[in-house]
């Protein structure tokens, strides 16, 4: 070629006519053969979901350096967002350095063996807008993943979505603001390596009957939403990992997945479940990775064999780890601190738990049968001899700042020991059959052994030598060395850590740029709170307040939560403004401060509320367990009784008070878990009177100007429990 620069010339075929050189890509543009892109922006809606860019062929190679994509008409919100950016029909593709937004689904391949996309942005992609606010949950936003044969995930958008695309390349791509990060369906062998899919608001990553597969140093922090900070924590199925159905033999290691609604979520799947009794996600192996801060768990596994977890690191979650119904499960070498509990397994055998510093958790590890009769009806379980819980190992793990190290109940043939325990209230506590337990304990702790159990407990010196168990199998280790990324994917020690930083509004959840106030329509009780957002180190002041209303605080730094709290009694129409740099934010709305009369009852299962009129009647009749005066009907309970005078499950609750109104209509609000009913000077305007999770009801009536009187009538069955009451304008 002597000095002449190389130079590619591209021909591909568009509408018809052969061209050479860059192409401007145009809406429906096919592409049969490596082609260059002129880079640029362009607008490119996709109204028929066939693809704004196809591409036909094997072995093709498109560089996207300098193109974007953008589906989206001016102006659209995140959930209008139709279409597919690229879609992918061939052997061996390549896609390099894509930026896919404003569309349903960014990248969409189908039948592709061999396909790398790398360097791809699929930021700002479809999501679902959230009716979750900061008071409460909206049960409509739980995600739904339990089937996806037929691509039922679809619905739920993503950046990257791939059915039966074995042997596949994920690497160095990054996905922001969306829903979903990478879908993989029925694609084994895929590599995951090195990519970004963190601040979503379902899943980062979530695999459908997709097996040998090695994700290794991915972020996919933040995948979150159901969450508020002190006032629920559900995560509604959102994770950093999706497994689900029929996944084996996958490795997931050096990933971050922190601050998720799970951090790892995996789940046989309902064919194991309810049709075969057999599978399930078996074989995987989950090994250091930080699934820290989740609203849940750290990592749930369930109905299924064979699961490794090997020194992950698992901070302040419900569970560390939740393995119910699990077999042949390796739970080892792994931290799990600050935890509700550390690791809960129902219905679990031949179970290791071992190595592991469990620290300031309620419960470390607890293990138990119950009657779940569900579960228990389901062909699973009748293929896995009723589920029992049996013959699981506990042992050389260290208990610290735990009020209960190691809570046995209904767990048979168990061998529990060579474990240390530091400041543990009791060591060892035992409830319901335990027969067959092997115990080693130390003599200085035996005596701190609760027990409410008719089984014997007999003391061992040491245990008969235990079987082998390999925690990481020759292959896996070879897929750990030579399929292992670049990127350092754990959080940096700079980064803001903890659930306090979980910030979600009604899109997802907050990622550090930009300013944004949620919500900035108020309709609270006597008090509201808001999310003042922005990056760590800016600042706000408060600019304008009106009407009968405190802030707190006025000045500060952010992120920071706003309490506004009504100043008298009665009906306010308030505003605030705040200044965050040049920028102002206001939110607008309406606080009721009222002198509410509480009474709580209690009920048996022969008065249930649901029976008719004359079973309430008889419950509210006697004297009240507790009354109390407050200034709101603002209540979340959770799994908690209202009082201590008050249980948990099957309390009652009557509420009255007193409001003056201006003449109008007026939009009156529930949010109950479970029945709720709701009187206006005696007339019923609104009922709920079922079992029900988190449920908003309203009614928008026309009133006379003056006082009136409200009435609300509360029954809680059982589980979680709540109860809130505002009024707003109509047109709000």
């Amino acid at each position: 070629m002597g000095n002449w620069p190389w130079v590619l010339v591209s021909v591909c075929v568009v509408t018809g006519q052969l061209r050479a050189g860059p192409i401007r890509p145009t809406a429906g543009f096919r592409i049969t053969q490596s082609v260059e892109l002129e880079p640029g922006v362009y607008r490119l809606p996709d109204p028929k979901d066939e693809g704004a860019i196809i591409v036909e062929g094997d072995g093709i190679t498109l560089d996207f350096s300098g193109v974007t994509l953008d589906g989206a008409p001016q102006g659209a919100a995140d959930d209008e967002f139709t279409g597919r950016g690229i879609v992918i029909h061939g052997r061996d593709v390549t896609i390099k350095n894509a930026r896919v937004k404003g569309y349903k689904i960014a990248i969409h391949a189908q039948d592709s063996p061999g396909i790398t996309l790398t360097g791809c942005d699929v930021s700002r992609n479809y999501r679902q807008r959230l009716k979750s606010t900061l008071d409460h949950e909206d049960l409509d936003d739980w995600l739904y993943g339990h089937e996806n044969d037929n691509n039922e995930w679809l619905r739920y958008g993503a950046g990257i979505y791939l059915v039966n695309c074995p042997r596949a390349t994920i690497s160095n791509c990054r996905a922001r603001n969306g829903q979903n990060g990478l879908c993989l369906v029925r694609s084994d062998e895929v590599h995951v390596v090195d990519n970004d899919m963190s601040f979503l608001s379902g899943w980062g990553l979530a695999m459908w009957r997709s097996s040998h597969c090695d994700v290794f140093n991915n972020k996919f922090d933040w995948c979150i939403r159901g969450y508020s900070h002190g006032v629920y924590s559900r995560g509604q199925d959102s994770t950093g990992i999706l497994v689900y159905e029929q996944c084996h033999d996958n490795v997931f290691a050096f990933n971050s997945a922190t601050h998720g609604g799970d951090g790892f979520f995996l789940y046989a799947g309902n064919e194991t479940l309810q049709k075969t009794g057999a599978g399930g996600c078996n074989d995987n192996l989950v090994y250091r990775n930080d699934f820290s801060h989740a609203a849940a768990n750290g990592i749930e596994a369930t109905f299924s064999k064979g699961n490794r977890f090997i020194e992950n690191i698992l901070d302040e979650c419900e569970h560390g780890v939740w393995a119910g119904y699990s077999i042949d499960s390796i739970i080892s070498g792994n931290i799990i601190r600050h935890c509700r509990n550390g690791v809960s397994i129902e219905h679990g055998r031949n179970n290791r738990v071992m190595d592991n510093t469990i620290e300031d958790t309620e419960t470390g590890v607890h293990l138990w049968w119950d009657n779940d009769e569900d579960l228990l009806a389901s062909v699973f379980c009748k293929a896995n001899d009723a589920c029992p819980s049996t013959d699981n190992i506990v042992t050389k793990n260290r208990f610290s700042q735990v009020k209960t190290g190691v809570h046995l109940m209904d767990d048979t043939r168990n061998r529990v020991g060579d474990n240390f325990f530091e400041d543990a209230e009791t060591p060892i506590r035992l409830k319901g059959r335990v027969d067959g337990l092997q115990l080693v304990l130390e003599p200085s702790l035996r005596g701190r052994v609760q027990s409410e159990s008719p089984s014997e407990i007999i003391f061992q010196e040491s245990f008969p030598s235990l079987p082998a168990a390999e925690s990481i199998t020759p292959r896996q280790r070879e897929r750990l060395e030579a399929r292992r990324g670049r990127q350092d994917a754990m959080l940096p020690d700079t980064a803001l850590r903890g659930r306090r930083f979980i910030f979600v509004d009604d899109w997802g959840p907050y990622d550090f740029t930009g300013v944004r106030l949620f919500p900035s329509r108020i309709a609270g009780g006597s008090t509201a709170k808001l999310n003042l957002l922005g990056p760590a180190g800016s600042t706000f002041q408060t600019d304008k307040i009106a009407g009968d209303v405190t802030v707190d605080p006025q000045t500060g730094s952010l992120p920071a939560r706003i309490t506004l709290l009504a100043a008298r009694d009665g009906l306010a129409e308030i505003g605030v403004d705040f200044l965050v740099g040049g920028q102002r934010l206001s939110a607008r709305g309406v606080l009721l401060r009222s002198n509410w009369r509480v009474s709580l009852y209690s009920w048996s299962t022969d008065e249930d509320p649901r029976s008719g009129d004359e079973s309430w009647k008889k419950i509210i009749a006697g004297r009240p367990l507790e009354s109390v005066t407050t200034t709101a009907v603002d209540f979340v309970w959770g799994s908690r009784g209202p009082t201590p005078k008050v249980p948990a499950d099957h309390f009652a609750v009557v509420a009255t008070t007193k409001v003056n109104l201006p003449k109008g209509r007026w939009r009156f609000v529930t949010v109950s878990d479970d029945g709720v009913r709701l009187f206006v000077d005696g007339k019923p305007v609104l009922a709920n009177w079922t079992w029900h999770g988190p449920t908003r009801d309203e009614a928008v009536i026309e009133v006379e100007a003056g006082e009136h009187e409200v009435r609300i009538e509360y029954f809680e069955i059982d589980g979680y429990a709540q109860l809130q009451f505002t009024i707003e304008p109509p047109d709000r």
